[in-house]
């Protein structure tokens, strides 16, 4: 189960999970049917640094999207969204000098927040511009969802990063401008006066400040506070780091298979890891990870070895992982490969032969 751009991994704080609920609620919506359908553990709001993956937030997007029938709600998100949704960094953006050295550390610590965006300062001789751009290409079979999903994405973030500045140093729509790459939707003109002027079908996507704006003060700057944020930042991003690799490689480093009998139970790993079920389980959904994932990845791993170098027919491997019905252990064979064993063993043995 390849993933690549790191979508199963939880990268993304629920405080923003947090916002998006605040707003369906106001519309009518229970949260609560929302995270179910999104795959989210209700658990998960009550953990101050909790996060969750990027499909999770994906399935919650969309959900509300199709709940709302507001295809406008990404502009509606980046307008409500709060400095305090950024962690450490909202506070380090508050207490910086000015909007220059604010985006500063938006750059070194964007991708704590959201790693598939990245985002860069440039400068002509009448702008200072914030270019973002996306890490990888949102992952869908339904090209509608994936134009919707990256609009609303984009929206979100861009008209956020607006309200940022306009919250940390007081100016007037008309010195700053949106640059899109796609063409101008139905719902703009419903939020149009609440905005700057957006420029749509753009070969970029960039929020553009006259220059004089970035060197003006912010009206909270505080050289300490700055340097305790900061601190606060560093310290979050290499937690966060080490938090995502370690949890993941100690529960797979116990998935060892006993023949005939299987691989150790949730609680067996637990003890071994010396912590309480619950609190593993807590970990795990802090990194968008679960222990049947990592078994299921055990399981896949081992039995296609097994196909690909053994003489063992199907019932005798069945039998060797653990699974008392060969029946089961084909049904599962083709959930994570799309064929049977038999079929898998087939046509990998007509490639090695070819």
């Amino acid at each position: 189960m390849k993933d690549p751009y790191g979508l199963s991994k939880a990268s993304i704080p629920i405080s923003y999970a947090h916002l998006l609920l605040e707003i369906m609620v106001d519309k009518g919506f229970s949260a609560l049917d929302i995270l179910k359908k999104s795959k989210i553990s209700l658990t998960l709001l009550d953990q101050l640094d909790a996060r969750i993956t990027p499909v999770q937030w994906s399935k919650l997007a969309w959900e509300s999207l199709l709940l709302s029938k507001d295809s406008g709600l990404g502009y509606e998100y980046g307008i409500k969204l709060r400095l305090t949704a950024h962690g450490p960094m909202g506070y380090a953006l508050m207490s910086s000098t000015n909007l220059r050295q604010a985006i500063e550390v938006s750059t070194q610590f964007f991708n704590m927040r959201l790693k598939d965006y990245r985002i860069a300062l440039l400068e002509n001789n009448e702008f200072s511009i914030i270019e973002i751009n996306e890490t990888h290409p949102i992952v869908s079979n339904q090209p509608a969802q994936v134009e919707t999903l990256r609009r609303f994405f984009y929206e979100c973030l861009m008209i956020g990063v607006i309200q940022t500045g306009q919250f940390l140093i007081a100016h007037d729509f008309t010195e700053l401008e949106l640059w899109v790459d796609w063409p101008e939707p139905t719902y703009h003109k419903a939020y149009q006066h609440l905005l700057p002027t957006i420029y749509f079908n753009q070969p970029t996507n960039q929020i553009r400040y006259k220059k004089r704006l970035l060197d003006l003060p912010i009206k909270m700057a505080d050289p300490i506070a700055f340097k305790q944020a900061l601190a606060q930042c560093e310290a979050e991003q290499i937690r966060f780091s080490e938090k995502i690799k370690d949890i993941c490689l100690s529960v797979k480093a116990e998935l060892n298979l006993k023949p005939q009998v299987g691989y150790p139970s949730f609680d067996e790993i637990a003890n071994r890891l010396n912590m309480s079920s619950r609190t593993l389980r807590r970990h795990l959904n802090q990194v968008g990870s679960s222990y049947l994932q990592l078994l299921e990845e055990a399981q896949q791993k081992e039995a296609e070895h097994l196909l690909l170098t053994s003489d063992m027919d199907i019932q005798e491997i069945s039998l060797y992982l653990g699974y008392i019905q060969p029946t089961n252990f084909t049904r599962a064979f083709k959930k994570w490969n799309g064929m049977t064993p038999i079929q898998f063993r087939k046509k990998t043995s007509s490639k090695t032969i070819i």
